[in-house]
């Protein structure tokens, strides 16, 4: 038993965890940022130049933060990660050109770069210590559907967001950071097996993650399996989603009707737990046959001009990637040791942009 496990609170724990998915997914100025530049007089080649400076600072970050939350802890990197938010969300309050906007947007990549998969680790290793590590996939389904609905709530508040002023939007959503920022303090670090860090001995055990993470990688089939094929799902999905919108926009008959649209389409994924145990239950190849399938049916039915045919194109396609995200995760995390947790993990996000390069155009061009 660990010498902490009579100081840990798992329902402690778990609450700050749950506020901290709130607080990423309620932002009311990042849900509509590109509206947001775009009245502030930013041009769309503009627009897309700060986007690019997102993804190239957010694909060279996401194996070195892994790297740092397994060295230097879950607990920490999540604070840091927070911190970002909160720097990224002032440096566009303060930002008066292209340079600023970049800025913001580099930050607040290697914020999320800090988070993703020290939040899964962390929650795990915690369901863990509290004995309850059955539970897992449960309250991970609950997190995912918090940041879920509480992103669609953003989006829903989008016309009020605009009429707030971009600066003012802003100035909220570091109120709502600084609120995920004391969380994140509250927050208790899981005991794990690694010994303590000074800055003398972090190089050597960077270099000591990586070699032991890739060697698992290249011993474990089956877990790269899973990376790829969770990856190419959520491609899938996610890129039928973002091309789903402009199909939505012309099929609405009310420009009324759009903000709750796009809000409802948000909702599939919210919903995801009610699918997860059950997807759970059958073998990984089974779960991905099936929303794979369903996920492709859902790209070929989102192209016509049907409302209705739309809305549950998007909904379900949302559902089943959302849904194997979650099994994946499960059996991912059943698989890594503690030690390289956050770095594997982030070897997973990587996949999902390595697929996401070529695939964008090819789905641009089949809803063009």
């Amino acid at each position: 038993m660990p010498k902490n496990i009579k100081q840990f609170s798992i329902t402690r724990q778990k609450t700050a965890l749950l506020i901290l998915e709130w607080s990423v997914g309620f932002r009311p100025a990042g849900s509509v940022w590109v509206l947001l530049l775009a009245l502030r007089g930013f041009s769309l080649v503009e627009i897309g130049l700060a986007e690019a400076v997102f993804h190239v600072v957010s694909f060279c970050c996401e194996l070195p933060s892994g790297l740092l939350a397994d060295v230097l802890g879950r607990k920490w990197t999540l604070t840091a990660s927070h911190v970002m938010f909160v720097l990224s969300t002032l440096m566009m309050v303060v930002s008066r050109g292209m340079a600023g906007v970049c800025l913001s947007l580099a930050i607040s990549a290697l914020g999320y770069n800090l988070e993703s998969g020290t939040r899964e680790a962390i929650t795990y290793e915690s369901m863990l210590q509290a004995g309850q590590g059955e539970n897992y996939l449960k309250f991970s389904s609950v997190q995912h559907g918090i940041y879920r609905f509480s992103s669609g709530g953003a989006m829903l508040l989008a016309g009020a967001t605009v009429l707030l002023g971009w600066r003012a939007a802003y100035l909220l959503d570091t109120a709502i950071t600084l609120i995920g920022l004391a969380a994140a303090l509250t927050v208790t670090e899981p005991e794990r097996d690694t010994p303590g860090m000074t800055f003398q001995t972090l190089p050597s055990a960077l270099i000591k993650t990586v070699r032991e993470a890739w060697a698992l990688l290249r011993s474990d089939g089956v877990a790269v399996r899973i990376m790829t094929a969770n990856a190419l799902v959520g491609v899938c999905a996610t890129l039928t989603g973002f091309y789903l919108q402009e199909n939505v926009e012309a099929a609405a008959t009310f420009p009324a009707l759009l903000g709750p649209a796009l809000f409802a389409l948000g909702l599939g994924g919210g919903l995801a737990g009610l699918l997860t145990v059950r997807l759970d239950r059958l073998s990984y190849p089974k779960a991905v046959a099936i929303t794979g399938a369903g996920v492709l049916l859902c790209t070929l039915a989102a192209k016509g001009t049907s409302l209705p045919v739309l809305m549950a194109s998007g909904l379900l396609a949302g559902f089943l990637d959302d849904s194997l995200e979650l099994v994946s995760d499960k059996r991912l995390n059943d698989r890594f040791p503690s030690a390289q947790r956050a770095t594997l993990i982030s070897v997973s996000s990587m996949i999902f942009s390595v697929f996401m390069i070529p695939l964008s155009p090819l789905f641009g061009w089949w809803f063009s």
